[in-house]
């Protein structure tokens, strides 16, 4: 999923709205939505530490897994379920 395409699908649901995400491997992922940003995480050193460059995503919560970034190339489809 292109971050167009995913802005397009979450722009009109409320952050806290429950939506389900169909993988490209076939899981279908509960999860809340956290925020409407998508973009990229561009690359970071701090001394001796270097955070990578982070593709699009969406900001999610998940029961399991607290608040997370769920990466855009991975979701085929978003699908809203509840607000």
């Amino acid at each position: 999923m292109t971050e167009e395409e995913a802005k397009k699908a979450i722009q009109n649901i409320p952050i806290g709205g429950k939506l389900q995400l169909l993988k490209k491997n076939g899981d279908i992922v509960e999860v809340v939505l956290a925020s409407h940003d998508t973009e990229s995480i561009e690359k970071k050193v701090y001394n001796n530490l270097t955070v990578p460059t982070m593709p699009p995503a969406l900001i999610v919560q998940g029961k399991r897994w607290g608040t997370f970034r769920q990466e855009l190339e991975e979701i085929v489809t978003i699908a809203h379920i509840e607000s």
